[in-house]
């Protein structure tokens, strides 16, 4: 506990990702960027709680953006604004150089939200928990809601965005989405169809036990500084990793994998921190056991889901897996092959 304290004070004093002008204010870009995120939820929170909760309607601004949300929140937009300067566009893929780039960033945030993500999470509950405790029909009331705000607002961008793309795959699978799902009643149908009540209930179990596994892990990983032990561990490997033909972040095999090898093999001292294997460990297990759990659903979906897809679109999704497979495979033996003995 001391340890988080520590954490949390010291992101509050070192952690600052927004760029400020003299007076200690955003900058313009962020400014901007920040409160068009704020007028987002204003208008969100109009939109799903006028009927269904009033008081989290008037105040969602207030709930997202201050008090034990407010340093986090900023730091995120703030966060958000430099990446979407730094990427939006680019048109070539991102390299291990610019991800080392990032790694102070994603360290800085993670930081922040050890020491800040708990009690903004209460803060944000505790007002939805009111609305539920003050309306029975609360839940159901918010969901028509967003029903009516995505046919009105959202559904003809959505489209656009569709219509727009080169990829045909996505643009099956968006079109599938969209003219089956257009309201919580049709999830819902179509869940029903593929899970049992026996299923829905052990799948409510598996969830509140993932739920509850997350926050034991993430708190150790915060109590530990996982987040700096990490990106004292990445920063060197992905700058190796950036030379000679390793030119793409997305593809590990081949000269990256060889990259790192050489880099891991040479380096005796630059050794993955246990608190991320423990992360990793964990993850691997929780797939392969889930995975084996839900199998026979999981193929049945998927020939439902190919049958409604040209074969085109199935091919396309063959490569995928198989991309997938290839690089995971390639990742898991560098993996094995250096992960630490911890006790």
């Amino acid at each position: 506990m001391k340890l988080l304290v520590l954490l949390a004070l010291t992101a509050v004093v070192l952690a600052d990702l927004c760029p400020r002008n003299k007076k200690g204010g955003l900058q313009k870009g962020p400014r901007k960027f920040s409160e068009g995120a704020k007028s987002a939820v204003r208008v969100a929170g109009t939109a799903l709680f006028t009927l269904s909760c009033s008081e989290l309607s008037d105040s969602l601004e207030s709930v997202v953006f201050e008090g034990d949300c407010a340093h986090l929140t900023e730091q995120a937009m703030c966060y958000g604004y430099t990446m979407k300067k730094k990427y939006e566009k680019q048109t070539e893929p991102v390299s291990y150089g610019q991800l080392v780039e990032d790694v102070d960033g994603v360290r800085d945030m993670g930081n922040l939200a050890c020491g800040h993500a708990r009690a903004c999470y209460d803060q944000i509950a505790a007002a939805v928990q009111k609305c539920e405790a003050e309306n029975s029909n609360f839940v159901e009331q918010t969901l028509e809601a967003a029903e009516l705000m995505y046919s009105l607002t959202y559904k003809s961008e959505v489209q656009k965005i569709v219509d727009s793309s080169s990829e045909p795959l996505f643009k099956e699978l968006a079109n599938l989405v969209m003219d089956n799902f257009n309201s919580a009643a049709d999830i819902e149908a179509a869940l029903n169809s593929f899970f049992s009540k026996e299923n829905q209930s052990e799948i409510v179990t598996d969830a509140e036990f993932a739920r509850k596994q997350f926050i034991t892990i993430a708190q150790g990983f915060c109590d530990d500084g996982c987040f700096d032990k990490s990106a004292a561990f990445f920063e060197p490997l992905f700058t190796a990793m950036d030379a000679g033909q390793c030119t793409v972040a997305s593809e590990f095999c081949g000269p990256c994998q060889d990259n790192a090898n050489e880099f891991l093999d040479g380096n005796e001292d630059e050794v993955m921190p246990c608190c991320l294997k423990e992360v990793a460990e964990t993850s691997i297990q929780a797939y392969d056991h889930l995975e084996k759990k839900y199998r026979d659903i999981i193929e049945r979906f998927d020939a439902h889901l190919s049958g409604h897809l040209s074969d085109v679109a199935n091919d396309r999704i063959d490569e995928i897996v198989d991309e997938l497979q290839e690089q995971s495979a390639c990742i898991k033996e560098v993996y094995d092959a250096n992960k630490p003995e911890c006790a």
